[in-house]
């Protein structure tokens, strides 16, 4: 009975230690190795799209891609089931050539194109996990992909959805092309708003006129609106880059009240305005002791805004410097040592590197 009992037990530990290996596995996007052209043949033999992911080495949204995009389960299983997944950096070997073939502007940017290399669409980009998905199952799909939506306004010019979508696909994916003229088609088109693309159409073209009265109108006039979030941020970013930081923190504290204090989207953007100003104290050579105590108070209410992403680390390397500044080598040491934790770069390895020699010249 005991032999039977001991060996149930080890079976079952092997069948949990198989079970534990596949998720493990399946948490994870597959890359494939080799070069473009050997990418190109492994799609047309399998019959699959290619996923192309851009990266640079001091990209941080490409590292939280891979942090939180590609270990998660649902896009891992789709992605590895479904295409080619290949990284190339876009500032090394056959990369720039590459970069420039597709147009790439910014990092991350992830090309989904056919087997032949043909663009079928990209994200440009971070985007979380979810709409990752979704937009992978679209391109593999040929749905709201920019082909199919160049056909839609061939077939109908005047389809005011059509131009909707296409002002959306260039702005969001940083294509070549006249956003405006999208824009003021479908309000033209849709005057009444029954497609429901109208009022997204006016909060666009507010933003690229930045017209902050147009905007703060537009949310009052709209408040269900899916575009009222960016509304918000786009309005607090406005107020931010004019300096005028007491409007900034208003607006957004109110998406906050909207949206609510873990809304991923007005977090990071709130965290990426704190860590903006303290920023600017860091690098201020007139700054003193008092503006330093006061950037490093903002570093430590950002830090739950931004925590478990890449943007903690920037947090505890602008308190690092701010921390040397002031000439708390051991502040400074805590916070550098949590950046490189966190994501280790030449940077913040840069920083480490001069706190020690302040240290050592005590």
């Amino acid at each position: 009975m005991k032999l039977i009992s001991l060996l149930s037990k080890t079976l079952l530990l092997v069948v949990l230690l198989i079970t534990f290996n596949k998720s493990a596995l399946a948490e994870d996007v597959i890359f494939a190795t080799g070069t473009y052209q050997e990418v190109l043949s492994q799609a047309q033999k399998e019959n699959k799209i290619i996923m192309i992911d851009f990266i640079t080495d001091w990209c941080k949204w490409c590292v939280e891609t891979d942090r939180k995009v590609y270990t998660n389960q649902e896009v891992s299983e789709f992605a590895n089931a479904n295409q080619i997944n290949w990284k190339i950096d876009a500032e090394k070997g056959e990369g720039p050539d590459l970069a420039k073939k597709y147009g790439v502007k910014g990092f991350p940017t992830i090309i989904f194109a056919d087997a032949n290399g043909v663009e079928i669409d990209r994200i440009y980009g971070y985007l979380p996990a979810e709409q990752f998905l979704a937009k992978m199952k679209d391109y593999n799909n040929g749905v709201n992909t920019y082909g199919a939506i160049s056909k839609m306004l061939e077939a109908d010019p005047n389809d005011a959805t059509a131009n909707y979508l296409m002002a959306e696909k260039i702005s969001t994916n940083g294509l070549d092309g006249d956003v405006k003229v999208y824009l003021e088609k479908t309000i033209s088109l849709d005057p009444a708003n029954e497609k429901g693309y109208t009022d997204d159409a006016k909060f666009m073209l507010a933003y690229i006129q930045e017209d902050p009265v147009t905007i703060q109108s537009l949310i009052n006039e709209y408040p269900n609106s899916e575009k009222v979030k960016d509304a918000y941020l786009t309005l607090a970013s406005y107020y931010a880059e004019k300096g005028d930081n007491e409007t900034a923190e208003k607006t957004y504290q109110e998406a906050f009240t909207k949206f609510g204090s873990t809304d991923f989207e007005v977090s990071q953007s709130y965290g990426g305005y704190l860590i903006g100003v303290a920023y600017g104290i860091m690098k201020d050579e007139k700054a003193t002791d008092s503006d330093r105590e006061k950037a490093i108070t903002l570093m430590e209410k950002c830090l739950p805004y931004v925590q478990g992403t890449v943007n903690e680390a920037s947090v505890y390397y602008v308190l690092s410097d701010l921390y040397l500044q002031n000439k708390d080598i051991k502040k400074a040491n805590e916070c550098i040592d949590m950046s490189i934790k966190i994501y280790d770069k030449k940077a913040y390895q840069d920083q480490k590197i001069k706190i020690n020699k302040q240290e050592a010249n005590k």
